[in-house]
């Protein structure tokens, strides 16, 4: 009778053990969150992919992949135009766990520049949001950003960034939620390339407008949450 004691005992310690504490084989890997937003207005439409395999396809100018989730570390970046020619962007980047970061291409597709914005990471606020501008308009660079309450003229008001640069951004703003017009100018005028008209900016969200080139002529915009 003792020995059969014992036995449930030992069984049931080693049991306790193997359910609780360290190292389990349960873990998952950490994943990061990763989009395109394809700036190039001379690029066909493009495909996605991450390590060789596509995530996202048929992507426009001014359009995006939306965020895809993926293994965090080291990962083989492509770019390939849908029809299967050689791919405009083939990198490896590095994404940390729970990242959210955006490729972002510019500039005519010959020529065209790869920036990689870091998305989100602000300090919520309660009843306010943040907003930034970036800049990916050729015929556009530089400009002096302004974010105002819609309605508001630009009458001595001081821009967020001065002489924002092509592939620059304004960095994120904190802002009262509400309605708001984003201007670009000429530098140091009041001479407007772009006026998005009202933008809702939502309590505790993060988001981000492109300033592009319009197709048709003059300036247009997309605006992403992040």
């Amino acid at each position: 009778m003792r020995s059969r004691l014992w036995l449930w005992v030992v069984s049931f310690a080693a049991l306790a053990a193997s359910g609780c504490g360290g190292g389990g084989s349960s873990s998952t890997s950490s994943t990061a969150s990763l989009r395109v937003f394809q700036g190039s207005p001379d690029a066909p439409l493009v495909n996605l992919l991450v390590d060789g395999k596509i995530v996202a396809s048929n992507i426009a100018y001014g359009g995006n992949s939306g965020y895809l989730s993926v293994t965090s570390g080291s990962r083989h970046v492509q770019v390939e135009p849908a029809g299967g020619s050689s791919a405009i962007v083939d990198q490896t980047i590095n994404l940390a766990a729970s990242a959210k970061q955006t490729i972002v291409i510019t500039g005519p597709v010959a020529s065209h520049t790869v920036t990689t914005l870091t998305d989100g990471g602000t300090t919520a606020t309660t009843g306010d949001g943040y907003l930034r501008v970036f800049n990916a308009s050729s015929s556009a660079d530089p400009s002096d950003a302004y974010i105002v309450i819609s309605g508001t003229t630009l009458a001595g008001v001081t821009p967020v960034t001065a002489n924002l640069a092509l592939n620059k951004d304004t960095g994120y703003k904190l802002l009262p939620a509400g309605n708001y017009d984003i201007y670009l100018t000429a530098p140091g005028t009041t001479n407007v390339y772009l006026n998005t008209g009202p933008l809702n900016v939502d309590a505790s969200t993060n988001q981000t407008v492109f300033a592009l080139d319009n197709l048709s002529g003059g300036f247009t915009y997309a605006r992403l949450t992040d």
